[in-house]
């Protein structure tokens, strides 16, 4: 499956009622859940919660770049058939990340099947839950 990777660390935690902003310098002090070192892109509401300042995601990959990196630690099966083969997927042959991250398929669409499926290993495939795979072989098994 193919995965974004951007340079940033920052990771997102569920929280469950907000503290604000905690500006001590680094190593000072830790965060407790509920806090936040810097606040970017959100305000405060009156009872507390965070929401998102229109605009963000027009702002979210103006500070770093994205590139598509294909994890190939990680194998999935597409397709499992018996007999002659009669599948077929609609395949890019490139994958490019967007201003905010989103995976996009790039250039002329191909339809792989077994007959031509050797032509397009690498290729980059969408399934129905919105996930992108890189296309590696087609495994026979007798």
């Amino acid at each position: 499956m193919a995965r974004v990777r951007s340079g940033s660390g920052e990771k997102i935690y569920r929280i469950e009622r907000w503290l604000g902003v905690n500006e001590a310098q680094e190593g000072e002090a830790r965060l407790k859940a509920g806090e936040a070192a810097v606040m970017r892109n959100f305000r405060v509401t009156t009872g507390g919660a965070l929401r998102k300042r229109p605009g963000s995601a027009a702002v979210a990959g103006l500070l770093s770049s994205y590139t598509v990196v294909s994890d190939t630690s990680e194998e999935e099966i597409l397709a499992v058939e018996s007999g002659s083969s009669t599948a077929e997927f609609v395949m890019y042959p490139t994958a490019e990340a967007d201003s905010v991250g989103a995976i996009t398929l790039t250039g002329a669409p191909v339809t792989v099947t077994a007959a031509n499926a050797a032509q397009c290993a690498g290729y980059y495939y969408r399934d129905t839950a919105g996930r992108v795979h890189r296309f590696a072989a087609l495994n026979h098994e007798s």
